[in-house]
């Protein structure tokens, strides 16, 4: 099996588009709009625009490019929380787990999000940082 492809943010902090520049060379990535998750579609059922909302509070890094796999694992949560017939295949389970581990809301798959650094204002030892007069 070939390996993954090296994503060009990170061939250029490890220096690999340095090292070997022809194979980035005919590269391109998508930009991303920065912009929100935002609301959910006005066509998804009612139970999951509530996943969709949970989804948009427990994922904070989702963009408006991940709406549609944010409908996907919505409407599967969806099921889950209206209850699921005993009969539901296993695979119904392992497909969720997979889309989930896609928006990076697994534990494992969370550590591989970027994630900038966070103020840490509740920092009970903060005065021992002041400067002293």
């Amino acid at each position: 099996m070939a390996r993954p492809r090296t994503p060009m943010a990170k061939a250029a902090l490890t220096g690999a588009d340095k090292h070997d520049p022809q194979r980035y060379r005919a590269r391109s990535e998508p930009k991303a709009s920065k912009r929100e998750l935002g609301k959910p579609p006005a066509y998804l059922p009612a139970m999951a625009k509530k996943a969709w909302s949970v989804f948009a509070d427990e994922i904070p890094w989702l963009t408006y490019e991940d709406r549609g796999a944010v409908e996907i694992v919505s409407l599967m949560r969806a099921q889950i929380m209206a209850g699921l017939p005993p009969e539901t295949p296993a695979s119904f389970y392992s497909t969720y787990r997979m889309a989930l581990s896609s928006l990076g809301a697994t534990p494992v798959d969370r550590t591989k999000v970027y994630q900038p650094p966070q103020d840490d204002d509740d920092d009970p030892f903060g005065f021992l940082d002041a400067p002293t007069q």
